[in-house]
C-alpha cells in the first residue's frame, strides 16, 4: 500500500536533489543539513535569549544543570521523530494520529497538540512584544501597536507568497552573528568582575532545584534546546527538505538512500545540537552572573533593555544598538519560523478532522490559518505588553507539561512500525530512559505548583 504525504504547495524549501543520490559521504551528510538548523533559529528567540537569562537572573549558576539537561534530553525524540518521518513519509500529527484509543474523529495524542497550541500562541504573543521592545530601542519612529501590525501583517505576506529561501538564510547567517557574539561576550566576561570560577560552575552542576524562580525553572525545561512545540515542528521540516519525496513515485526505495539520510539526519540533529547547547550555556551564564548580581529580572516593558546588560557591561554602552538590533533579527527569526509551521500544523490537523481529504486543499487552509494567528499574536500583544515574560514563561511552562504526552506517543508508534533501520538496544534503554525523565520533570513540575501550607 502506497503512504500518501501531506504536500503544502506554498512555502516549500528547495529539494535536495543528492539525497536520492549515492554521492560521497561527506557530500549526503551536508545535503542533510538544514531542518535542525531552521529548528535552531526558531528556538534561540525563546529560551535563549529570554527565558535561559532570566532564569539565571533569578536563581543564579545553581540551575546551570537544568540548562544542560534541558538541551541534551530531547534530541532523542526528536532524532525518532524524524526517524519515523524519513521511513514513512507522514507529518507529526498523522503519526500521532495512528496512537491506539481514538477521542472522536482523532487519536488522545493529536488532541494533546491542542494545549501546546495554546502555548505557543502565547510564547509568540511574548515573542511579539520582544520584537517591538527591541524595534523602540532602535528608535523606529512609530508607536508599539503600529510596529506589531506591521510585522504581524508582513510576514503572514511573505509566508502566503511563499518568499522563504532568502528570509530563512538572513535569519540564520544574523542568529550566527548573535550567538558568536554572546560567546565572546561570556569570554570577556572573565575580565570583568562579573568573572565566573570554576568552582560556581561546579556548584551549578549539582542536582538540586532552585529555592527560587521555581515557575522560570519549569519553562526553561520545556524550551531550551529543542522545545517541545519544536520537537512537532521537526517532522514538517524534514519533508521539506526532501527526506521522503521518493514516497510519492510508489516506486520500491534504495535501503542504502534511506540509510544515508538516516546517517545525514542524525549528523543535522548534533550539529545544531551543539549549537544551541553552547548559546543557551552562555546566555545563562551571562544572566547569572551580570543580571543576577544587579538583581535585574528581565519583564515587562524593560525586558530587552534589561537584557542587553549582559552585553553593555562586557563591550561596552557602544554595543546598545547592536544588541538590539540582533535581539530584533532573534526574535523575529523565532516569529516567524513558528507562525510558519503553527499555520501548517493547523492545516494538517484540519486534514485529519475533513470528511473528504481528497477535495482539502493545504495551502488555502494554511493562508486562512496565517491570518488567524496574526490577529491572536496581535491581540496578545496588545493585552499583554506590559507583562510579555508572562506569555513566554506560561508557554513554555505549557511545553513542559505536555512533552511526556507526545514522548510517550513516540514511544509507541516506535514500537507500531517495523524498521529495517532500528538501532541496537542501547538506543531503546537511552530512549525509555529520555521518556522517564522528561516525566518525572513534569510530575515535579506539577508537585512544586501546587501552593503548599
Amino acid at each position: 500500500m502506497r503512504l500518501r504525504r501531506f504536500q503544502f504547495k506554498n512555502f516549500r524549501l528547495r529539494p535536495c536533489s543528492s539525497l536520492i543520490s549515492l554521492a560521497p559521504m561527506s557530500q549526503r551528510i551536508r545535503s542533510s543539513f538544514g531542518p535542525s538548523i531552521i529548528i535552531a533559529a526558531a528556538v534561540v528567540g525563546t529560551g535563549e535569549l529570554v527565558i535561559a537569562p532570566r532564569l539565571g537572573a533569578s536563581v543564579g549558576l545553581s540551575a546551570l544543570w537544568l540548562i544542560i539537561l534541558g538541551c541534551v534530553i530531547k534530541v532523542f525524540i526528536q532524532e525518532e521523530i524524524g526517524r519515523h518521518t524519513i521511513l514513512t513519509g507522514q507529518t507529526t500529527l498523522e503519526a500521532f494520529n495512528r496512537v491506539p484509543g481514538r477521542l472522536g474523529p482523532m487519536s488522545w495524542a493529536v488532541w494533546c497538540w491542542l494545549p501546546l497550541l495554546v502555548g505557543g500562541t502565547l510564547s509568540m504573543g511574548g515573542v511579539l512584544a520582544g520584537v517591538i521592545q527591541a524595534m523602540d530601542l532602535l528608535h523606529v519612529p512609530f508607536p508599539g501597536w503600529a510596529l506589531a501590525v506591521i510585522v504581524t501583517v508582513m510576514t503572514s505576506i511573505i509566508l502566503i507568497a511563499g518568499r522563504y529561501g532568502l528570509i530563512e538564510k538572513a535569519a540564520g547567517v544574523m542568529v550566527a552573528g548573535f550567538t558568536a557574539m554572546t560567546i565572546i561576550a561570556l569570554v570577556l566576561l572573565q575580565r570583568t568582575e562579573f568573572a565566573v570560577s570554576f568552582s560556581q560552575v561546579l556548584g551549578g552542576l549539582r542536582f538540586q532545584m532552585p529555592e527560587h524562580g521555581f515557575a522560570d525553572a519549569v519553562a526553561v525545561f520545556g524550551v531550551t534546546g529543542i522545545g517541545t512545540s519544536e520537537l512537532l515542528f521537526y517532522a514538517y521540516w524534514c519533508l521539506e527538505k526532501g527526506y521522503a519525496k521518493d514516497l510519492a513515485t510508489g516506486a520500491p526505495r534504495d535501503p542504502a538512500v534511506v540509510a544515508a539520510r538516516v546517517r545525514g539526519m542524525r549528523w543535522d540533529i548534533a550539529v545544531a545540537l551543539v549549537i544551541y547547547t553552547f548559546s543557551t550555556i552562555a546566555f545563562f551564564i551571562l544572566g547569572a552572573t551580570i543580571l543576577h548580581g544587579a538583581k535585574d529580572v528581565p519583564k515587562g516593558l524593560d525586558m530587552v533593555r534589561t537584557l542587553s546588560q549582559m552585553y553593555t557591561k562586557t563591550f561596552g554602552e557602544w554595543v546598545f544598538y547592536l544588541f538590539a538590533a540582533g535581539a530584533c533579527i532573534v526574535c523575529y527569526s523565532t516569529f516567524f519560523v513558528a507562525m510558519a509551521t503553527w499555520s501548517r500544523m493547523i492545516a494538517d490537523n484540519l486534514r485529519l478532522i475533513s470528511k473528504d481529504r481528497s477535495r482539502f486543499n493545504p495551502r488555502r487552509a494554511t493562508n486562512w490559518t496565517l491570518g488567524v494567528l496574526a490577529v491572536l499574536y496581535l491581540a496578545l500583544f496588545v493585552s499583554f505588553k506590559q507583562t510579555p515574560q508572562w506569555l513566554i514563561v506560561t508557554g513554555g511552562a505549557i511545553q513542559t507539561l505536555t512533552l511526556p504526552l507526545f514522548a510517550i506517543a513516540v514511544l509507541i508508534i516506535r514500537r507500531q512500525r517495523k524498521d529495517p533501520f532500528r538501532p541496537g538496544h542501547w538506543y531503546d534503554y537511552v530512549l525509555y530512559t529520555t521518556v522517564t525523565i522528561i516525566t518525572c520533570a513534569a510530575l515535579y513540575s506539577v508537585w512544586g505548583l501546587i501552593p503548599k501550607k
